[in-house]
């Protein structure tokens, strides 16, 4: 545990010097230097992270598996034919993977963050950087990086991000909408309305589904869990039980979207592009509450459009000005990414990345 806290604190140091505003070429060494650093720790470890036994057997019998008998998306069965027809060796998969995973994460959060190694932190402290990574985050920083030409309005390049980000997780089609909601005009009272209904359409949708499909419901649900549980991921974790998904989902969406929401007028004035994440963010969360009382699983959905939480967080201390007052809330930050990173790192499934083991 003190192998992800240690590297916590370090990120939270750097994130502060970084937020003080000063030489961008100076930061922005120091950025891509945790990036490679993840990049090598992504496929330097051993029977570490969830998912490992499903990836790793499935890599060692690939060149057996007929193709449509495959159980994974193309794009990540592919891959891994190409490696293991290539080489055994499982740390050469997570090599090619890594890098894939990385270069389009470095690029995406260097292009769309003004304070990238904040985001870097925030990314560690939910989801330690990806350097556990299953195929589902090779998806979503393939889309977040798409962003780039949904801005530029280049839409072929974008159409072929989405494609190859789908190839790794069918999920990533829904991304496509991500072309109209950008620019989406929209105000904050809609907004904060839309949420309030999304929570309701999926309690009612729930119940009238349980009433109305019965027995069919529950296979049906059967076969979805089947197919997107491959990917672990702590918010679906069923375990957890529904009403603490809910409560937890609840307090961490909120609180940054009407943080967002808050500050929204100063920073957009500044920074147009603000108003493009927050529209992202806040449809993934619009997903997130229709669906997480149907079923579990469907959240998966709102995964691309969640990623831009890590993105808004960083624009929010732009607005800050006073120098003492951006120091608290620096504190506040950091003490709630901590409390974030603990949730993880006290998950029911530990024992799969603590202690974090090495092929050295």
């Amino acid at each position: 545990m003190s192998f992800y806290i240690t590297i916590f604190i370090i990120l939270c140091f750097f994130s502060f010097i970084e937020g003080q505003n000063l030489d961008r070429r100076i930061t922005s060494y120091f950025y891509f230097l945790f990036c490679f650093f993840f990049f090598i720790l992504s496929f330097i470890r051993w029977e570490t992270g969830t998912d490992w036994k499903n990836y790793f057997e499935y890599f060692q019998n690939a060149r057996n598996t007929l193709e449509e008998n495959d159980p994974f998306e193309w794009g990540f069965g592919l891959l891994i034919r190409i490696v293991s027809f290539f080489t055994d060796n499982y740390s050469v998969f997570l090599f090619v993977a890594g890098l894939l995973l990385f270069a389009f994460q470095s690029m995406a959060i260097k292009k769309l963050s003004p304070y990238p190694i904040m985001s870097l932190l925030f990314l560690w402290s939910i989801q330690f950087a990806n350097i556990l990574f299953v195929r589902q985050w090779i998806a979503v920083v393939i889309l977040a990086y798409s962003v780039k030409f949904v801005k530029n309005r280049k839409i072929f390049p974008f159409i072929l991000l989405v494609i190859l980000a789908a190839s790794f997780h069918r999920t990533s089609l829904l991304f496509f909408l991500s072309w109209w909601i950008y620019n989406l005009k929209i105000s904050k009272k809609k907004m904060i309305v839309i949420l309030i209904l999304s929570i309701s359409f999926s309690v009612i949708l729930a119940k009238v589904i349980e009433i109305v499909s019965g027995g069919l419901g529950s296979i049906v649900q059967a076969k979805i869990d089947m197919y997107l549980s491959a990917d672990y991921n702590q918010e679906t974790n069923e375990d957890l039980g529904l009403v603490s998904i809910i409560i937890k989902g609840f307090v961490n969406k909120f609180l940054i979207l009407f943080t967002s929401f808050y500050f929204y007028d100063k920073i957009n004035a500044r920074h147009p592009q603000f108003k493009g994440y927050l529209n992202l963010y806040w449809f993934g969360a619009v997903i997130y509450f229709s669906t997480i009382s149907i079923s579990l699983v469907f959240v998966r959905f709102s995964y691309a459009f969640d990623f831009f939480q890590i993105i808004l967080v960083p624009y929010l201390f732009r607005a800050i000005e006073n120098n003492v007052l951006k120091v608290v809330i620096f504190l506040i930050f950091f003490l709630y990414l901590f409390l974030r990173m603990w949730q993880v790192l006290n998950g029911p499934y530990v024992e799969e990345f603590i202690p974090f083991k090495t092929i050295l």
